[in-house]
Order: C-alpha cells, then structure tokens, then sequence
C-alpha cells in the first residue's frame, strides 16, 4: 500500500500492526499508515488481486 499523504510504501499487515491500541482495531475497515499515522482505507481483495496480476504481466515481454 501507498500513503496518500507521505508517499511512504507500506505492507497491510504493517497499517494493521500500527492500530493495535485502537478500540476499533480490524473492524473499522482502516489501516494506519506507520510513518505518519494517517488513516487509510483498506484495498479490496479484488484490487490486490488485480494488482498482482498486472505487476505478473510487465514482468514478461508480449509478442506483437
């Protein structure tokens, strides 16, 4: 994940790790950004998918 705020690159288990003292930890939808603290919403498993797969297919070359 990526920060909309600092820039700073992050793993989701990271943001998670981050809001362990909240109340609301794992059930708000949120991780937190560990450089900052901004609150970010969490990415779909869709997208993460889709992600994966378009990071899978630049690193291979098309005929064409």
């Amino acid at each position: 994940m990526k920060c909309p705020l600092c820039g700073y690159e992050f793993r989701e288990e990271d943001g998670r790790a981050a809001c362990q003292g909240c109340p609301l930890s794992g059930s708000c939808g949120m991780v937190r950004c560990p450089n900052c603290n901004y609150d970010v919403p969490r990415q779909s498993r869709l997208l993460a998918a889709f992600k994966a797969l378009r990071r899978k297919d630049n690193g291979t070359k098309r005929k064409g």
